[in-house]
């Protein structure tokens, strides 16, 4: 997408204003708030946005610094102001010489195999795969493994122990366009910290479910699917969350093209 005139300088100098703050942030966050810095721009500017979301100015600036995270809800109304297709948001977002880049997320296609965990061949450590076919639901029995082959260079971007991967397949449509039918799924079993607005693998005693995480006043959560017009959001109230059952924190999805 190229930006030019005015809305370019607009965004270069949030650029210079807010960059230096996400030095230190980890990863994800970094990518939010320059997702958010750039919705921002391409609504109206910071007036328009406060207006229309009914936030303040400190709510804003603490998203673009990097301080906080926008709810899912708040990062879907952004894109809808300004005028960018929701499914960009799980893409990588660059600017570069007036243009904004919206680039899918780098995931490598899966080999498999049969070695040990964590075994290197070359620049690539495989991590047990996970599908149980004869009931079409996500499974994570060790005897339903296969393994998935996957480049190194591709932890360092996630950040994540290989030790603690695993990868899974979506079924069903109930977190598209986010994440789309059949698609590998990268969840960090190591992470079962409930976050607002990230996206966990939930263990409901007869299959695994994919949802994201929006917490509410009082201590309960929602487990909100991205497909909202055909799937309702779940409720767990604060004083069943020790129940609840938390895989680990999805990572990454690559969509099947």
């Amino acid at each position: 997408m190229p930006v030019n005139g005015e809305l370019r300088h607009r965004i270069e100098r949030a650029l210079a204003r807010f960059s230096p703050s996400w030095e230190g942030r980890d990863a994800a966050r970094r990518a939010i708030a320059l997702k958010m810095l750039i919705l921002c721009e391409l609504a109206g500017g910071r007036l328009r946005v406060v207006d229309a979301l009914g936030i303040n100015d400190n709510t804003l600036d603490n998203y673009r610094h990097g301080k906080t995270e926008p709810r899912h809800s708040t990062l879907n109304m952004m894109a809808e102001l300004a005028d960018v297709p929701i499914e960009y948001l799980g893409n990588d977002w660059s600017v570069e010489e007036g243009i904004i880049h919206f680039a899918p997320p780098e995931i490598p296609p899966a080999g498999f195999s049969e070695p040990s965990p964590l075994w290197n061949l070359a620049d690539r450590v495989f991590i047990p795969a996970y599908e149980d076919e004869t009931t079409g639901q996500l499974s994570f029995e060790p005897h339903d493994a296969t393994w998935a082959a996957i480049p190194q260079g591709f932890w360092a971007k996630l950040l994540v122990d290989p030790g603690n991967m695993r990868v899974l397949f979506a079924k069903g449509d109930s977190m598209s366009p986010t994440i789309v039918d059949g698609a590998p799924i990268f969840v960090d079993i190591s992470d079962r910290k409930l976050e607002d607005g990230r996206v966990y693998l939930f263990d409901v005693g007869e299959e695994l479910i994919v949802r994201r995480v929006q917490r509410l006043p009082h201590g309960s959560l929602e487990l909100l699917p991205d497909n909202l017009e055909r799937y309702r959001p779940q409720h767990a109230p604060k004083d069943s969350l020790a129940d609840l059952k938390v895989v680990g924190r999805v990572c990454a999805a690559s969509r099947i093209l």
